[in-house]
């Protein structure tokens, strides 16, 4: 039987900092090789986006499937039998997100940041700005987005929610130039943030389009981490510029120094001092992440006794 989960029954059942423990472990098994990495796919001239992964110390594999302009759903299958053991309405895309960041600033960002450059201002600004918060003590934000009007709304939005000071400012570079650490994300055809605005100390956590760094963001920096080789190498948009791929294949950046956050959780992959390195970081965009999170879902809906049985005979 098949364990029927509807959005409105689990949405609540996982916060921050439990999804950012279950990634801490799924992290660790990815390390130890026992994670299966897929690459999302974009389908339908890229009106469906398809993420898939396996967790084998779970014996669960599994998909995540969203429209535009939809919601997402997961289906999760049992590996030894090949039972479709759930189908859950799936409401923890932007929460992956938000506790692979915090994962990533916990370990890759100095210790004594208090202040913080947000560069860009659309849907998952709040999301990666919320970890921030949770592992750093924030005192000061600077806001860029191209649209002036969003980032002053969003700049007091922020202001208003975590009780921080918060400026919306002209450019990314002055939005940096004030910060001990950066968040990025946005859909820019161009890069957002370029390495001659960086200096030693400051981590820098991508979460948007591969291009949003610009060929010295990575020259300059002392490590760079992604969530995922595969997912990196494996993206689904071809014609866009790709710049870590790009200085890889020139042997400007070796693809063997580019690291795996699962072996800097893992404790596989050493750290440089954060007070004098500039540090990247990219979300590779889920896959076993949001598997993760739906497997706990399904494990602690069953103790809690939510959802129904369904027939798919």
């Amino acid at each position: 039987m098949t364990l029927l989960l509807q959005r409105r029954e689990i949405s609540e059942l996982m916060d921050l900092r439990q999804a950012m423990a279950v990634l801490e472990q799924t992290f660790r098994e990815q390390a130890d090789g026992k994670v299966t990495q897929v690459p999302p796919l974009r389908l339908m001239d890229r009106g469906m986006r398809l993420v898939v992964g396996g967790l084998l110390a779970q014996n669960k594999k599994g998909l995540r499937v969203s429209v535009t302009g939809g919601k997402a759903l997961a289906l999760l299958f049992e590996n030894s039998s090949g039972d479709l053991i759930a189908v859950m309405g799936y409401p923890f895309s932007e929460l992956r997100i938000s506790a692979t960041v915090g994962l990533a600033i916990d370990r890759l960002a100095n210790p004594k940041a208090k202040s913080i450059a947000l560069i860009g201002s659309g849907r998952l600004a709040m999301p990666i700005l919320e970890p921030a918060a949770a592992v750093r003590s924030v005192e000061r934000i600077s806001v860029y987005s191209r649209n002036p009007s969003n980032r002053e709304s969003f700049a007091r939005a922020v202001s208003e929610k975590h009780k921080v000071a918060v400026k919306a400012v002209a450019s990314a570079e002055s939005a940096i130039d004030q910060a001990e650490l950066v968040l990025v994300s946005t859909n820019s055809p161009v890069p957002a943030v370029m390495g001659k605005w960086l200096r030693p100390g400051l981590s820098v956590f991508g979460v948007g389009r591969p291009n949003e760094f610009d060929d010295d963001v990575y020259l300059r920096a002392v490590l760079i981490s992604v969530t995922s080789n595969v997912h990196e190498l494996g993206y689904y948009d071809t014609q866009l510029d790709q710049p870590l791929i790009r200085l890889s294949q020139h042997s400007k950046v070796s693809w063997n120094d580019v690291v795996e956050f699962g072996d800097i959780v893992a404790e596989k992959a050493n750290v440089p001092e954060l007070s004098k390195s500039i540090v990247v970081f990219r979300d590779s965009q889920g896959g076993y992440g949001d598997l993760a999170l739906a497997a706990w879902v399904y494990e602690e809906a069953r103790r809690k006794g939510l959802g129904r049985e369904i027939s798919t005979e």
